[in-house]
């Protein structure tokens, strides 16, 4: 369970988030929908332990996360543009990310790239990857460890009208398993489908 509660944060005096309280539930999905600016982006990097905040609490499975000191675990992520080697395959980018933890085969790596849609494209060099299929990479680092939480910003960025189906349906195989998710989306479209509730950010604050 992740448990948000009250969470402020102000970079050079301007207000990003501001009294933030949200729960999800384990094997629920919410949503956080907002433009550019928000603060979804920022919260998510709050829940993750990669930004201090000012004010308020974050926990995940009963641990207290606090920048510097305790990151979320066993978590899938994405965030901003993870820094892909352009000069290797995607298959090749991901085998170096495995074998951080060590939890995956190469096969289970393979499988994933199967489940995301980059079958026909996991030998070729990630600099000749277009939007959509650089967005499915990222996708798939976030998910190859079957992590029991993900976390993702804008996961649909890049992606086309049958891209964005394939996705819904693949994070729905996963919640339906009992993954938690916490998601953003500019396009509430997106995740209406996916998620059991949908909060709006807008200057930093939630709106009823």
């Amino acid at each position: 369970m992740i448990e948000i509660k009250k969470v402020s944060k102000s970079i050079k005096e301007q207000t990003i988030l501001k009294n933030i309280t949200i729960t999800v539930k384990d094997g629920n999905c919410i949503g956080l929908v907002g433009h550019n600016g928000s603060g979804k982006t920022m919260l998510l990097k709050a829940v993750s332990g990669f930004t201090k905040i000012d004010s308020g609490e974050i926990w995940v499975d009963g641990k207290q996360i606090v920048f510097g000191k305790e990151y979320i675990k066993n978590t899938g992520i994405i965030l901003e543009q993870p820094p892909f080697i352009t000069y290797l395959t995607g298959l090749e980018n991901l085998l170096i990310l495995a074998n951080i933890q060590k939890k995956i085969t190469k096969e289970d790596v393979i499988q994933t790239l199967k489940k995301v849609g980059l079958s026909e494209a996991q030998n070729k060099k990630v600099r000749n990857y277009s939007l959509g299929m650089k967005q499915r990479l990222r996708i798939a680092q976030a998910i190859m460890e079957n992590p029991q939480i993900l976390i993702l910003d804008e996961p649909f960025n890049g992606l086309d009208k049958e891209s964005v189906k394939e996705i819904q349906e693949l994070l729905i195989e996963y919640k339906n398993k009992g993954t938690t998710i916490l998601l953003t989306s500019h396009d509430e479209r997106h995740i209406d489908y996916l998620c059991d509730q949908v909060y709006e950010l807008e200057r930093g604050e939630l709106v009823e």
